[in-house]
């Protein structure tokens, strides 16, 4: 095994490594800054190339591994310079496109760059030092106790909903309920399809996540028509290196949470949506003053990026040591293992010792090489936050749409990522928060998955009995009781408490008669019911859980009990909020961002320019097609929303990015022989005249 070892280090001084592995990392770089394309696209794209083109399976499975570790560090930047989340980066923008706002985007990336490559090291050193006794670990994780450990990552993020968790929790739900849209996984029910064929595969993840919480965003932003950071914004690289020494400083905080993301890598379906949010949590529970989070904090991000890192060494370990996939990207992994016949297990490190070591060498040596990167190239994409936004708006916006197309192949993308951001859009503006209905929609599958299969296995009683999964299920249910009294809540002032502060109780003065300021008749001054703007949008999810309740009832009983129970719940907490409110319960700070553009100058005229140019995009895609659409809006809507100058010269620029975009990337590399072929649909305005 030792001599294997030696072979595998033997590599350092191969010139074929050296180049598979810089062609891994410049291959990656340009196409992980686009939002909405991850890691996995980026392998499923080259690994035809990787194996036909690579006859040495040592640096072709490693060069596959060093794919894996640099788009975590890479998809931070869009999260933050631009306000485009992927699945994996919702904390990351939550805190750090706010701090972007303030001015600190390169001291935020600098810090993200010092964490991401701690972390990634950390996380390839854990996996050499655990996959020989990683396997009873990996393998005591069942069915069951995979549910549970995801009911717990529902559990911590409905827990951080801060002064909302009635609606944090419905929230959650609501996502678990969305997530069983299509057919069910061991029945022939068609959940909530409602004949659209387009809806076979349920709601797909991108465009979700593009709808809910990346586009509204986009949206307000646009709207404000001014850049994202302030005019004074530090973007230097002195302020680069300083916000990546204060990121070195954390180091004892990077060693924790990225231990953490090791540990739940490790864990088979867990996935990095999970990791992210509950590592957020666990940052959060060791930190004293609570009131930053939610509100651009660094240390927020921090917890996450460590983690997110890191757990691409845990994914390792049951990639090579089980031949279980640890995560999507490391499907690719073991598939380019396979290809090359290489049977991953057990006897990983005996027979195989050289690959193990060079994959854990260009997990770190990847990480530390896009740090080097980023310090380099942040500055001038810092620059970024100081360009007005409606120019960076109008780029995103055709690519948000393009990568929600690209994974759907449909123009139903387009209804998704629509109907998502009308939802997201009125959930941030009656304060209603998105993470939670994220995490829940992305952890729903591997909740009901797991808990059928384990059903199938030992029945509904041995599966809720199981010790591991009554110890995580516990936990989950306390963890979540105490993240509810330690984070800091700003609270609703009580009937009768003093407004100046949020915190005191209505204490009647002593000897006070019972109609007295302060007394009875206060209390039931504040009880009165007044009717409320934000009661409609809580009428309306009473009404479509009401509906979930009634359509579920016609599905076989493995297909219902789940979004049947989902939407129960839904129902009683949409109510208690429509009742809450009715009584005048204001809504505490919640772990989301609110709508900026309210009372700007403007906003209103914004809006509704805003509105015609998506209107006017809509049917050019129904007329010629989305990828004219795309260039179409890209071109007028910076003129159309600044009449300056900037904005003329902001369009030209936008329409020829997006320009290139199409013909090199979605008509060149994706529509290339060999690779996935982008089919345009037809224009489905044109396809109705046809019919």
């Amino acid at each position: 095994m030792f001599a294997d070892f030696a072979d595998g280090l033997s590599y350092l001084g191969n010139l074929g490594y050296w180049g598979a592995f810089l062609f891994a990392i410049l291959i990656t770089v340009p196409i992980a800054l686009i939002p909405g394309i991850s890691a996995t696209l980026v392998m499923a794209l080259t690994i035809p190339f990787i194996i036909i083109s690579v006859d040495d399976p040592v640096i072709g499975v490693a060069m596959l591994a060093t794919l894996t570790g640099v788009d975590n560090t890479l998809d931070s930047i869009p999260a933050i310079l631009l306000g485009m989340p992927g699945g994996a980066t919702q904390v990351t923008f939550l805190e750090g496109n706010q701090l972007a706002q303030q001015g600190y985007a390169a001291h935020t990336l600098g810090a993200v760059y010092a964490v991401s490559a701690l972390g990634g090291i950390i996380g390839a050193l854990m996996m050499a030092l655990l996959i020989p006794l990683i396997k009873p670990v990996v393998l005591a994780f069942g069915f069951a106790e995979i549910a549970a450990m995801a009911m717990f990552g529902v559990a911590m993020v409905a827990a951080l909903s801060g002064g909302a968790m009635v609606k944090g929790i419905f929230a959650a739900c609501f996502g678990l309920l969305l997530s069983t849209v299509g057919p069910a996984g061991v029945t022939l029910d068609f959940r909530f399809m409602f004949d659209q064929g387009w809806l076979w595969d349920g709601l797909p993840l991108i465009a979700t996540t593009i709808g809910a919480f990346a586009l509204p965003e986009i949206i307000d932003l646009t709207m404000t028509r001014k850049p994202l950071a302030p005019p004074n914004a530090n973007i230097t690289y002195s302020e680069i290196f300083r916000g990546a020494r204060y990121g070195l400083s954390r180091w004892p905080m990077t060693i924790r949470q990225s231990l953490f993301g090791v540990f739940f890598g490790a864990i088979p379906g867990i996935g990095s949506g999970v990791i992210d949010w509950m590592s957020y949590a666990l940052g959060i529970a060791f930190t004293k003053d609570k009131s930053q989070f939610g509100h651009g904090s660094l240390e927020g991000v921090l917890f996450a990026e460590s983690a997110q890192n890191a757990k691409e060494g845990g994914q390792a370990i049951p990639t090579l040591a089980l031949g279980i996939p640890g995560g999507r990207a490391w499907a690719f992994v073991m598939l380019g293992m396979l290809a090359y016949g290489i049977a991953p297990g057990p006897r990983m490190l005996e027979e195989h010792a050289d690959i193990t070591i060079m994959i854990v060498l260009s997990l770190g040596l990847g990480n530390l090489a896009v740090t080097m990167l980023g310090l380099g190239f942040t500055r001038q994409m810092a620059v970024l936050t100081k360009i007005p936004y409606p120019v960076l708006g109008f780029l995103i916006i055709p690519i948000s749409f393009l990568a929600a197309f690209q994974q759907t192949g449909d123009n139903s993308a387009l209804t998704i990522v629509l109907g998502g951001a009308v939802l997201g859009l009125l959930m941030k503006r009656y304060k209603w928060p998105r993470p939670p209905l994220l995490i829940g929609f992305i952890l729903g599958p591997i909740i009901e998955n797991n808990v059928i299969n384990s059903v199938g296995r030992y029945d509904w009683v041995g599966t809720f009995t199981r010790p591991l999964f009554l110890v995580l299920f516990v936990t989950a249910i306390a963890t979540a009781i105490l993240f509810t009294k330690f984070m800091d809540f700003s609270g609703n002032p009580l009937p009768g408490a003093n407004t100046e502060d949020p915190k005191s109780t209505p204490v009647p003065p002593a000897g006070a008669a019972p109609d007295a300021p302060g007394g009875l008749a206060k209390r039931m001054e504040g009880m009165t019911w007044h009717f409320t703007e934000a009661q409609l949008f809580s009428a309306a999810m009473m009404v479509m859980m009401g509906y979930a309740i009634w359509e579920s009832s016609s599905f076989s009983f493995f297909g219902r009990w789940f979004p049947m129970g989902l939407a129960s719940v839904s129902f009683v907490l949409a109510t208690v909020t429509f009742f809450r409110e009715g009584f005048g319960a204001k809504t505490g700070e919640i772990m989301d961002i609110g709508i900026r553009s309210v009372g700007m100058e403007g906003a209103r005229a914004a809006g509704l320019m805003f509105l015609g140019l998506l209107s006017g995009m809509m049917l050019v895609t129904g007329l010629v097609g989305l990828q004219w659409a795309a260039i179409a809006i890209a071109v007028a809507g910076p003129p159309a929303m600044m009449q300056n100058r900037t904005g003329y010269i902001g369009g030209a620029v936008s329409g020829f990015v997006i320009s290139l975009l199409i013909y090199f990337f979605f008509g060149g590399i994706l529509g290339s022989e060999g690779f996935i072929a982008v089919l345009w649909p037809e224009p489905f305005l044109l396809e109705m005249f046809r019919n």
